[in-house]
């Protein structure tokens, strides 16, 4: 049960419709005992003096704080820039996997990159413009894995020639 406190993130376009797609409309709500309302938890704190909320137009996330056991949100409702930033890098490797595993189920199932991207842009109402972006994020994973795969059982030779050293010794 979320409280009728709210605190605003500046996020991109493309994470805010992703979170909204996952937990509804703004004010999003997250679930009980979800690993971003423990990360408010810990970010929240006593707003400034002269504090006023901001407004980053469309870039505004919305968040319903939930009831804490160790804060009182009437008192904590409050995210520095950096903290901001810090959430945002979270909800961004949260939406990284869920893009990932959708492309992986996509082009399982016959799809090409093209058409995957476009298919989870529709399913989570992103907009047109992150299209290179995903293509880009994509093409990366795609490389990291292939390497991972490829590098797996290679051993550093200088370090099992280091190994034998020792032994003799």
């Amino acid at each position: 049960m979320s409280s009728p406190v709210i605190v605003t993130v500046k996020c991109q376009v493309y994470l805010i419709r992703f979170l909204e797609k996952l937990y509804g409309d703004q004010p999003i709500s997250f679930p009980r005992r979800h690993e971003f309302n423990s990360m408010l938890d810990f970010f929240l704190s006593i707003p400034p003096s002269p504090f006023v909320e901001p407004d980053y137009g469309e870039m505004s996330l919305r968040i319903a704080l939930p009831f804490f056991e160790n804060k009182d949100i009437r008192s904590y409702n409050y995210l520095s820039d950096l903290k901001q930033q810090k959430f945002e890098k979270r909800i961004n490797e949260f939406f990284k996997i869920h893009f990932h595993s959708s492309m992986d189920k996509h082009i399982n199932l016959g799809f090409v990159r093209k058409d995957s991207i476009e298919l989870f842009m529709d399913e989570y109402n992103l907009p047109v413009d992150c299209i290179d972006l995903l293509d880009k994020d994509y093409a990366r994973y795609v490389t990291i894995r292939w390497k991972r795969r490829l590098f797996r059982n290679k051993k550093n030779s200088a370090v099992k020639h280091h190994q034998n050293d020792l032994q003799k010794l």
